[in-house]
């Protein structure tokens, strides 16, 4: 009775430690988009350090590119749709340093499309009016270029789930350009220098997550998080926030539930709610006042004033839980 007594806890507590593991699996699938190439089992083909042309890239696509396919370093002044052409048996293309400084996306076939520190100044989509949207791309991944802005015709990519534009140099982004991405759960605008980031009222991204703004210059964000009913996770830091935006956005994320990741430290201005942020400027109190949250601004709004200035945070962590 003893042993069976003991193989019944041994089993029970390994029951539980494959549940924790999947609670914590599922946290972490939460709170970080990842970005990962299919095609494996298809094989991985690379070219490296020559200059691209339709012979070459012919040539890899019968022999290796199938599943996978990464181009590091290489050299062609327009990736377009004549070479996109070649690739119909690839599922994730990689380009990847070189120089590649034009890109004019077409495919029908492609699931994931990393563009990574290839000198990158102009991005677009292949498309006219009436133009079928591009349903299968699930992964655009375009960061370390110089890319400054985006172009209208991004909207056709309607199958995008996860869209990360890191590390470029954006500036201005109109976000009514991702309105047609209905399955869009992550999107990162992290590290750029984006000062404006302007919507209609009528936006929703209604499947968006995961939201990346951090290390901008955005001093308000109107669209947030009004714009994103499902959003989970945020991360707001890095930027030159107005203090009567914190404030709003402080009630706002504790009323929908959203978790706010990171915190600013060492701010030359105030830092409310783990945000530094900024003295009025003169034009810019209206401007705040004006932007209304999610449902509209009443009598019952939980927007904070200007002089309320307390803070909650939690650690959990390394992790400073903005609040």
């Amino acid at each position: 009775m003893l042993t069976m007594a003991r193989y019944r806890d041994v089993i029970l507590l390994a029951l539980a430690g494959l549940l924790i593991l999947a609670l914590v699996g599922s946290v972490y699938g939460r709170a970080v988009p990842h970005h990962r190439c299919r095609g494996g089992e298809r094989g991985v083909g690379r070219l490296q350090n020559v200059t691209l042309t339709n012979a070459t890239l012919s040539a890899m696509a019968q022999t290796g590119g199938g599943g996978e396919l990464s181009l590091d370093g290489c050299q062609i002044d327009h990736f377009g749709p004549a070479l996109f052409a070649l690739l119909q048996r690839t599922d994730c293309l990689t380009l990847r340093g070189g120089h590649i400084p034009s890109v004019s996306f077409h495919s029908h076939t492609l699931d994931t499309l990393v563009i990574d520190a290839t000198g990158l100044r102009t991005f677009d989509v292949a498309g006219g009016p009436g133009a079928a949207p591009y349903e299968k791309l699930r992964i655009l991944h375009i960061t370390r270029t110089r890319l400054e802005r985006l172009p209208a015709r991004l909207s056709l990519l309607v199958g995008l789930k996860r869209l990360d534009l890191s590390q470029n140099q954006l500036t201005h982004i109109e976000l009514d350009v991702l309105g047609a991405m209905r399955r869009l759960r992550d999107l990162d605008l992290s590290v750029n220098q984006i000062a404006r980031l302007d919507a209609s009222p009528e936006l929703q991204l209604a499947g968006l997550r995961n939201l990346w703004v951090s290390y901008n210059r955005l001093r308000s964000f109107g669209a947030f998080p009004g714009a994103f009913p499902a959003l989970d996770t945020v991360r707001l830091i890095g930027n030159r926030w107005h203090c009567g935006w914190v404030d709003r956005a402080r009630a706002d994320i504790m009323r929908h539930g959203i978790t706010a990741f990171g915190a600013d430290y060492d701010c030359p201005g105030e830092r409310q709610g783990g945000l530094c942020c900024y003295d009025d400027v003169p034009g810019e109190v209206v401007a705040i006042e004006q932007t209304t949250t999610a449902g509209g601004a009443g009598a019952d709004d939980l927007t904070l004033r200007a002089s309320n200035r307390s803070t909650i945070e939690v650690r959990y962590g390394d992790v400073e839980l903005f609040l």
